[in-house]
């Protein structure tokens, strides 16, 4: 394809737009070729606006500040309609407006997941990619639970990834911030500063490395581990910073307890001190995962309540859980802008990314639906590439409140894989969703359902070009379609009607598929997507064991 972009200086816009075209398809450039005018126009409409516009020689991408043209460049891509030689673009109708202002991405570049061990190459790609799908921040956590003592390989191998992922970030113009498990210190932790764990920590994660913020010394030891974080950034820069309760986090005793509503908010305060000292633009959103779970202890009552007294300075507040949306925020007044956490990684499926792509459609659809009136954005969780599907369905809500999961993952397929098999990638979704979801309930998977999914993934391979079928996307749910239909035979075979093991079905070995070939290359080529070894002590969560490491009876 014959093209002349005007880039009118955006020479970084004109960089990825060049990038991304020559990977799809031959491009030659010529003042006589089709023309992509690249604009700024603050006219056009609010902050990260953009129009596409057509006229007799080619087009005009224009936004209404830098990230706006570049999600402009995103829908300009995501939108056309490609044949091997070139591509058409399709207006905008009008100026398209982000209904959110917080798009953020969680990466969780800790545990030895995809984000710990893939390359710089791809993890900026990767960033590339949710800008252009539009995503306006990036976010992580420097894994300090794991870190044995600061310097040691993990704190600088963790380090080097998040300023690699940072940096890139932020010279597209997006913005970055960190993660804080508030009480959470390092591998060395005092002894004498040891937390209460006798809360019930049925839905709190603990690592064993929270301490008692009521103990003396306790807020100087983390003043000092928040120090040591908060250098990582000092050239970077941070925009947002998230405070976690729990999962990683809290104590039980007397004096810190309801952690939530007491010591967790009077820690906040103080982490805000120190962080401001360095960042003073920095925003703060207080994240209540996993408040009054299971049991209501006034968490979000006292938090609520402090929000309009010492905490009004709180610019976000983080509501989610592992299950349905919280009912305190939806049955209460919006005291502040409220963002969304979704769990887009690990439920029901273990390992989490051990057969391929997980996508839960109707599952965010419905969550999305229950809360979207209070929403200003949200931070979706990510454990590696295989929910890349959820990550495209959750941005989709977060531009368009109203639009349905259908409407944006039908874009997503049709630039991702191909127009021609869309309605069938659909209904393989839900397909794979369906069994995902039994067994996340601990309930008997429906192998005609697994049988669906596997024939629809076959017939849409066929049709695919070359490029669509290799693609790591295209592979990892073609990948989840056939081991499914595999795994659901062999577990079938295994244990024909035996309902006690339908509630560790999720614990599924691969060395029942172990005289299998095919699956045992699928299995082989995941680990090479996803750089992990199965079952290595490292990341168990990636890949289910192999190759003789446990048996039939293990599930």
């Amino acid at each position: 394809m014959k093209l002349y972009i005007k880039a009118n200086g955006n020479t970084l816009h004109e960089q990825l737009l060049m990038r991304r075209l020559k990977e799809r398809i031959p491009v030659t450039l010529s003042e006589a070729g089709y023309r992509i005018d690249l604009r700024i126009d603050a006219a056009i409409g609010k902050e990260e606006s953009y129009q596409i516009l057509s006229d007799t020689d080619g087009c005009s991408v224009v936004g209404s500040c830098s990230l706006g043209l570049f999600f402009g460049i995103g829908k300009l891509l995501h939108s056309a309609k490609w044949t091997n030689e070139e591509m058409i673009p399709t207006p905008t109708n009008g100026t398209v407006t982000p209904a959110t202002p917080f798009r953020a991405m969680y990466f969780s570049v800790h545990f030895y997941n995809w984000y710990h061990m893939a390359s710089v190459a791809e993890l900026e790609s990767y960033v590339e990619d949710m800008l252009l799908w539009g995503y306006n921040a990036i976010l992580s956590i420097l894994p300090v639970a794991n870190i044995t003592y600061w310097g040691d390989d993990l704190h600088r191998e963790s380090a080097e990834k998040i300023s690699r992922i940072y940096t890139l970030a932020k010279k597209y113009g997006m913005r970055v911030g960190i993660l804080s498990c508030v009480n959470q210190t390092t591998r060395s932790r005092p002894a004498e500063l040891i937390n209460d764990t006798s809360f019930n920590l049925l839905m709190r994660g603990n690592h064993g490395q929270n301490i008692c913020m009521s103990k003396p010394g306790a807020l100087e030891h983390m003043q000092e581990v928040w120090s040591h974080v908060l250098d990582l950034f000092e050239g970077i820069g941070l925009d947002y910073i998230v405070s976690w309760p729990y999962d990683e986090g809290g104590c039980g005793c007397a004096e810190c307890r309801p952690w939530g509503a007491n010591k967790y908010l009077d820690t906040v305060i103080e982490l805000r001190k120190v962080v401001l000292a360095r960042f003073p633009h920095a925003k703060f959103v207080v994240s209540t995962w996993a408040f009054d779970d299971p049991d209501d202890e006034g968490e979000y009552e006292g938090l609520y309540r402090r929000l309009k007294t010492d905490l009004d300075w709180v610019d976000y507040l983080m509501i989610d859980s592992h299950g349905e949306f919280p009912r305190y925020a939806l049955e209460h007044e919006v005291i502040k802008p409220i963002i969304n956490f979704p769990e887009i990684s690990m439920w029901g499926l273990i390992p989490w990314g051990g057969f391929g792509a997980n996508p839960l459609p109707t599952r965010f659809q419905e969550f999305w639906d229950s809360s979207k009136h209070l929403l200003s954005g949200g931070l979706p969780y990510s454990e590696g590439v295989y929910e890349d599907i959820s990550k495209i369905q959750c941005i989709g809500y977060y531009w368009n409140p109203d639009a349905s999961w259908q409407e944006i993952l039908s874009e997503y397929i049709r630039f991702e894989y191909s127009p021609e098999v869309v309605e069938d990638v659909l209904e393989m979704m839900l397909c794979i969703e369906r069994n995902h979801t039994h067994i996340g309930n601990g309930e008997e998977p429906e192998l005609g359902i697994a049988l669906r999914a596997a024939e629809l993934a076959r017939a849409a391979d066929s049709r695919l070009d070359q490029r669509a079928r290799n693609a790591w996307r295209w592979r990892i749910l073609y990948i989840r379609a056939i081991l499914d239909e595999k795994r659901y035979i062999a577990y079938q075979t295994a244990y024909p009607n035996d309902p006690k093991h339908v509630k560790r079905f999720s614990l599924f070995s691969g060395d029942l598929l172990i005289n299998d070939r095919e699956a045992q290359e699928m299995f082989a080529e995941l680990q090479a997507l996803y750089h992990s070894l199965p079952a290595n002590g490292l990341n168990h969560f990636t890949l289910p064991p192999l190759g003789g490491t446990a048996h039939k009876e293990d599930i």
